[in-house]
């Protein structure tokens, strides 16, 4: 394209040109070309002298290369290969070896260590795994919840991602591990570790995890197409359309918006036959029956300006009859053409699809909410936990074949996912419990362990004697029986107003607090600010001694909070000095609370609402979960050698990677790490 720009008149040009610099150049090295003449016949005469000058000189090139590389050569000679299997429960993990039914970790404790992990407070995914990746507390590297609010005007945001004016931006800005073996030559590959969106630029290679959006630029957002009559409540996990049932129904694949704000769409068309349907989409035919799944399909949506955005997406068929029930993915980017950089290289997202077929690119791709909302069942969501699991051990697989020497993380999210979804058939105490369930259901948890074990072995197989393993989780796990809502209790207790004294709830996103009587809101799953003069923007509460015996007044509290049954809802409240240093602080929640195990934060309160009731039942599907007190959840880790730490914590590994990759504990020391090298070398 940039050749053809170039017309024969400038070709001319340039050619006039350069005749003219080389005639200068040649009048400048005159002198000089007259000095190497006088050298030749020196050496013409002195041959002997000429050899030994010109081994001298390939002897010092030779010294010079031969430091270059000795600099830039990798200190590590070896490979550390790194499993993080999310949400394993040091509880069940330490029963199911008891019942030696996790051998390969069992004999991986027998030739190394095994320790229960510390995480990090608080105790969620995309924290956790930052305070593992930069081995300092979420004061240092600024991420503190899920949900992240703008003290200037109130409003919340996703915090794991961050695209601003047509790009994606870090969430990070301190270094992590991969970032300083780069820096030693040591070829490092991540793949899928969370909060890696957009990818950092290693020394290898780097698939982004968590954080990574659909095509909508949400987390996750399903489409749904029913002919049953829809309910008046508003579904929020999913765009869903209600379709008269008929023999041919054109419906639409709902993609980005556009940049009159209207969201693009794709047609596509459903046949609905005797006892199966047709789908027509994009020039591809395919055939459904119900209860089946698709193979990915490609989606191209014309975003103008010959520019297109490329997805991938599965269609399942819910029911074909008495009612039509279609269920589409949320569209994930197409990684052999991502709207946006989603590994680094660039086009290592292509290759992996070339080396595996394409696979999710959705950083959290397991659609949980459809569940919740009963527009998947079990069945089809295993199929999704179980195809992810595949193409995650497929990438891992390839990368440890091809490691002669290096590190290699790989992240795997399912067993936090099954857990958080199944743990209701484990628990008779729970709401949802069903005592007459499939035995595999009341099984599923004790079995994903055992696949993450086989999972360790296969690894652990492939590895020489002298190469380092480590297994770890994030955090532990527990049953969600009750969902507390902190602004209901915040209300009540003359903390929180609404606009109208006699409302009895308020709207999401607090639409109807009043800011000019209000001291102190809750966001996130168990953040609580302050409504602060002079920094959130109706703030009302002074700095200093008043903020201070507020948070004092808050804890004391909100430690009294019982349930119906007298059971605390609140284990801990941590002040936000307590648990957070570093120059990211004073961003975080003024308190953090640890709740008791069976409560966990509402999802109404994360996005700012108030129901009328201060606790109810949990009754989705949504069972299972990790955030509650740091202290009542410890992770696991495991490894090949000697940990010299009784009480190991999240912060520890990375300095311990770097140990074990090269780095002295003095170059270590030196890093500003919340965390120690704690292995024995």
């Amino acid at each position: 394209m940039f050749l053809s720009y170039i017309d024969p008149g400038t070709g001319f040009t340039v050619a006039t040109g350069g005749g003219l610099l080389i005639a200068f150049l040649f009048s400048f090295l005159a002198p000089f070309l007259f000095f190497f003449k006088k050298i030749y016949h020196f050496l013409k005469k002195n041959w002997l002298f000429g050899v030994i000058l010109i081994l001298l000189i390939i002897a010092g090139i030779g010294f010079l290369i031969g430091t270059y590389m000795h600099k830039n050569q990798s200190p590590l000679n070896k490979k550390i290969v790194i499993l993080g299997l999310d949400g394993l429960s040091p509880d069940i993990v330490e029963r199911l070896m008891g019942e030696g039914k996790l051998p390969h970790l069992a004999r991986l404790k027998e030739k190394g260590s095994y320790r229960r992990l510390s995480t990090s407070n608080p105790s969620q995914s995309p924290i956790v795994w930052s305070c593992f990746a930069t081995g300092v507390n979420p004061g240092k590297h600024g991420l503190f919840d899920f949900i992240k609010r703008n003290p200037e005007n109130y409003m919340l945001e996703i915090a794991q991602t961050n695209i601003k004016n047509g790009k994606a931006k870090p969430i990070r800005s301190i270094k992590s591990f991969w970032h300083y073996t780069s820096e030693k030559n040591i070829p490092t590959t991540i793949l899928s570790c969370p909060v890696t969106f957009p990818p950092d630029a290693i020394n290898g290679k780097m698939l982004s995890g968590m954080g990574v959006p659909d095509i909508l630029g949400t987390q996750g957002t399903f489409t749904f197409y029913t002919s049953q009559a829809l309910p008046e409540d508003k579904d929020i996990g999913g765009k869903v359309f209600h379709v008269t049932r008929k023999p041919l129904m054109r419906l639409e694949l709902i993609g980005p918006k556009s940049t009159n704000g209207e969201n693009l769409t794709v047609p596509f068309v459903v046949g609905l036959k005797e006892n199966h349907v047709t789908i027509d989409a994009q020039n591809q035919h395919f055939e459904l029956k119900e209860k089946q799944w698709s193979s990915w399909v490609n989606v191209e949506f014309n975003a103008g300006l010959l520019r297109k955005i490329k997805g991938i997406c599965k269609f399942y068929l819910v029911e074909h009859s008495p009612e039509f029930k279609l269920y589409i993915s949320p569209i994930n980017f197409d990684p052999r053409s991502p709207l946006f950089p989603i590994s680094s290289p660039a086009g290592y997202s292509k290759e992996l699809s070339k080396e595996i077929g394409l696979y999710y690119t959705q950083g959290m791709p397991m659609d949980t909410w459809a569940v919740n909302e009963q527009r998947l069942f079990e069945e089809p969501f295993l199929e999704i936990v179980n195809d992810v699991l595949k193409e995650k051990k497929a990438m891992l697989m390839l990368e440890l074949e091809r490691l002669e020497k290096g590190v290699l993380f790989c992240y795997f999210e399912d067993p936090d996912i099954i857990q958080h979804m199944f743990w209701r058939y484990r628990d008779p105490q729970h709401p949802l419990y069903e005592k007459d369930a499939p035995q595999e259901y009341k099984n599923m948890i004790d079995s994903w362990y055992q696949k993450m074990d086989a999972l360790v072995g296969e690894v652990a197989d492939k590895l020489n004697e002298d190469d380092i393993l480590i297994v770890l989780s994030d955090h532990g796990f527990n049953t969600f029986r009750r969902a507390a809502h902190v602004n209901s209790w915040l209300k009540k207790n003359g903390y929180l107003y609404l606009k109208d004294q006699n409302q009895k709830s308020g709207r999401e996103l607090f639409e109807d607090v009043d800011w000019s009587k209000t001291k102190a809101f809750a966001i996130g799953f168990g953040g609580i600010y302050i409504n602060q003069e002079g920094r959130e923007k109706l703030g009302i509460v002074k700095t200093g001694k008043e903020t201070e015996d507020l948070k004092k007044e808050l804890s004391k509290a909100l430690l009294e909070w019982r349930d119906s049954n007298n059971s605390p809802i609140i284990n801990s409240v941590y002040l936000k000095e307590e648990i957070f240093w570093g120059s990211y602080a004073e961003q975080a929640p003024d308190l953090f609370l640890g709740l008791s195990i069976g409560y966990r934060a509402s999802w109404q309160t994360a996005i700012g609402g108030c129901p009328e009731a201060l606790v109810e039942d949990n009754l989705k599907k949504w069972s299972g979960d990790h955030l509650f007190d740091p202290k009542l959840i410890p992770g696991i880790l495991f490894t090949n050698f000697e940990i010299t730490s009784e009480k190991p914590s999240m912060y520890d590994l990375a300095p311990t990677i770097l140990y074990l990759s090269g780095y002295s504990k003095e170059e270590i020391k030196e890093l500003d790490f919340d965390g120690d090298a704690i292995a024995a070398q």
